[in-house]
């Protein structure tokens, strides 16, 4: 047998994991671009403020997972656009703190409406049992890579399922 057999791509994890969630996120964002008129980086900015409001720069960065640097131009367009506004910090004057303005929570009803129609897409045949179980698994499976993370003293990515 080959090496490379062995690693039996096909049936690994976490290629069936980032196939799922490149799928679901291009899916997702073209559904939201189609019905709320905004794109993949706008709606997860304004739903992680919906849900953490006054978060710095760097916080909401590491939310939607893209490198602060990338979050500055998008930041800078929401706010140009009226969607959000930059408020200095109090504490420290090198960061800001991130907050909605009204047209952006006026879209946050139909950007959730949209994610519970596609949740409900996506989940329609697989049983609640089901994804009861993959959504432990899933949560183990986080919770032991974050711990091996640790153990080598690097940095667990924060999300917005840890508190």
């Amino acid at each position: 047998m080959k090496l490379i057999e062995k690693l039996d791509y096909k049936n690994s994890i976490g290629l069936i994991l980032r196939t799922a969630d490149k799928s679901l996120e291009r899916a997702l964002d073209s559904e939201l671009r189609e019905r709320c008129k905004l794109t993949g980086s706008q709606w997860k900015v304004i739903i992680v403020l919906a849900i953490r409001e006054g978060i710095s720069q760097k916080e909401l960065a590491d939310l939607i997972s893209v490198e602060s640097p990338t979050l500055v131009p998008i930041i800078d367009k929401m706010e140009k656009n009226g969607f959000l506004i930059r408020n200095p910090n109090q504490t420290d004057r090198r960061s800001n703190s991130i907050v909605l303005t009204k047209k952006s929570l006026d879209l946050v009803e139909g950007i959730v409406n949209t994610i519970l129609d596609f949740r409900s897409m996506i989940t329609k045949g697989i049983s609640k049992e089901n994804i009861d179980s993959a959504r432990k698994a899933l949560l183990k499976m986080t919770q032991n890579v974050d711990e091996f993370m640790a153990s080598k003293g690097q940095k667990v990515l924060p999300t917005l399922l840890k508190g």
